[in-house]
């Protein structure tokens, strides 16, 4: 497996404009990561594109990897006219990706909307996996946000969209809001829902921003997820999201690939 950082990370420093993607890339290299995942936010909206090649031939020069753009898409937005919007923009988003020469994506559900039909998130998914064929693009669906954020409901859709095109995007802590106060016997359900998912993983994350005293995860046993990814038989990216505390992602993240490191 391959050990990566996702610039969302270092969203502290791109807000406060102390970093552009060239130097979070040259921070990746420094870290020692194999890679890292392009958050669109901090892409250059007047040229996203251009930006996302320029990025893209930059990684390739310091022997970078990207493992994934994230498509932050939301297709629960109870308004039609919304959902279309999102979807367009998805699209070429696809193909933004591509021209750049990547082949995944790390996509969402949405975040659910009392009185709506969940189910427009499968239709919205069957308009966009033909153009992700076209292109050769794997989209990764993350147990991220409230359509469907359990394990079961994001194999559903999967099921029903009925594409090779779409995978998963184990994120472990996800499947338990809260996962920081919870007890290890309620954390245990985060091992078990990752198991499901993991057979059609495609990219992983794990949340880090907090470590024992021997440089362990402090909530979740990193060797146990690591695991049941390698179980599954994937040997693709582990990203890094440091998920409190941002403004000391370079410190954090340098203990997760430490961690990661070890476990590989």
């Amino acid at each position: 497996m391959k050990a990566s950082i996702s610039a969302w990370s270092y969203r502290h420093f791109f807000e406060q404009k102390d970093m552009d993607y060239m130097a979070f890339i040259d921070e990746v290299k420094r870290l020692g990561a194999d890679g890292f995942e392009v958050f669109p936010n901090y892409v250059d909206a007047a040229d996203p594109g251009g930006h996302l090649q320029k990025i893209a031939r930059k990684a390739a020069k310091l022997g970078l990897e990207i493992s994934s753009v994230i498509a932050a898409n939301d297709f629960a937005r109870p308004a039609a006219q919304e959902r279309a919007e999102q979807v367009e923009r998805f699209k070429q988003w696809i193909a933004y990706t591509a021209e750049a020469g990547l082949g995944r994506m790390n996509s969402f559900t949405g975040y659910h909307v009392p009185g709506q039909d969940p189910m427009r998130v499968i239709d919205s998914y069957r308009e966009v996996v033909p153009v992700a064929a076209r292109h050769g693009m794997l989209l990764c669906i993350e147990n991220h946000s409230s359509v469907y954020p359990d394990a079961d409901g994001l194999l559903r859709i999967i099921q029903a969209v009925g594409s090779k095109c779409l995978r998963t995007n184990p994120d472990p802590t996800n499947f338990l809001p809260d996962y920081a106060a919870r007890s290890e016997t309620v954390r245990e359900m985060i091992y078990t829902e990752t198991e499901k998912v993991a057979p059609l993983m495609a990219n992983g994350h794990l949340k880090v921003f907090e470590y024992t005293s021997d440089g362990e995860h402090a909530y979740v046993s990193a060797k146990r997820l690591l695991d049941t990814f390698r179980k599954a038989g994937f040997d693709g990216h582990v990203v890094l999201e440091v998920d409190r505390n941002p403004e000391q992602a370079p410190e954090i993240c340098a203990k997760g690939l430490a961690l990661l490191r070890k476990y590989f």
